[in-house]
């Protein structure tokens, strides 16, 4: 994948693969920052050796099921066809030739099944059903603060709220709101709610400067509401990936203490990302000199100072 640097903006239909060429901040890069800066280096396009970040059947998927519950279903079926048998035995191959003559993109059937029924869960639920409504799909903000450039990608923006889609594979068979909580908290999506929330609020002067690109034609009104509110929500809507594909909302509210924790996060990333920068910039990896640490068990997990103690 090529690098890719975008002038500050709002962008409209930008796919997936563009906004992730850009090696600006996202929150991904920020969680990384705050307690492994060398993972953040050597995942970066600054290591020329890092992994390619190939697609996966897994994200194909992911993409496909946003475009069903962000778009609409009647989008993704309008994209997407189903093939029944397997890809690999001649009917297969027919059905997949047939649905790409057809100008669409071939699904598993086992896939696009279960792509409908989580877009038609999360709708059952009545208080998520017009969670991706009246607002725009995928939109995508690039900003530059003293500078270091930042970028978030709003999986729903609409006027009152940011949304954003999230799978859970509940291993564990977890009470699904109690496993939705532990993800919050496995996955600092707090760090998530905060920076996409910053850069929600630089939209309002990229609005101003005219650097807003894609806009669909007829949207002009809606998205200067979007920009002139100040006050608005973030809302995680998560839906279990194995199993029932059932649906749970957690929302951060304005003037949730949640956000002053994830700001507090959000600048310890910052600051580290800074020192890193400054010790050892760009092309030499991010290796730092740890003093030798003496072993002391109240260092440990409690569950081994227990075992030692022999509770």
């Amino acid at each position: 994948m090529t690098d890719t640097l975008h002038e500050d903006g709002i962008y409209f239909g930008m796919s997936d693969e563009e906004y992730h060429a850009d090696p600006a901040l996202g929150s991904t890069g920020l969680k990384k920052l705050i307690g492994n800066a060398p993972d953040f280096w050597w995942d970066s396009p600054m290591n020329p050796a890092r992994d390619d970040d190939d697609d996966t059947p897994a994200k194909i998927f992911g993409r496909q099921l946003h475009m069903c519950v962000l778009e609409g279903v009647e989008k993704f079926k309008e994209n997407h066809a189903a093939y029944v048998n397997p890809g690999n035995v001649k009917a297969g191959k027919d059905e997949i030739a047939a649905i790409v003559a057809a100008g669409k993109v071939p699904v598993k059937f086992k896939d696009y099944s279960k792509i409908l029924a989580a877009s038609a869960f999360i709708k059952a639920n009545k208080t998520l059903a017009r969670a991706f409504e009246g607002g725009q799909p995928e939109v995508s903000v690039f900003w530059t603060v003293n500078g270091i450039r930042y970028k978030a990608r709003f999986d729903y923006l609409q006027i009152n709220s940011i949304v954003d889609l999230k799978s859970i594979e509940n291993r564990s068979d977890k009470e699904f709101k109690q496993a939705c909580r532990d993800a919050m908290a496995s996955y600092d999506y707090i760090v998530s709610a905060g920076h996409y929330s910053d850069g929600r609020r630089q939209m309002k002067g990229l609005f101003r400067a005219g650097k807003v690109f894609g806009l669909p034609e007829g949207q002009e009104d809606w998205l200067s509401k979007v920009v002139s509110n100040p006050v608005f929500a973030f809302v995680f809507v998560f839906w279990q990936k194995k199993g029932a594909p059932i649906s749970h909302g957690i929302m951060l509210s304005p003037g949730n203490p949640l956000f002053d924790r994830a700001a507090e996060r959000i600048a310890q990333a910052v600051e580290n990302y800074r020192l890193f920068m400054g010790e050892f910039g760009t092309d030499t990896a991010w290796v730092p000199s740890t003093p030798l640490e003496e072993a002391d068990e109240t260092a440990f997990p409690v569950w081994y100072q227990q075992k030692l103690i022999g509770a």
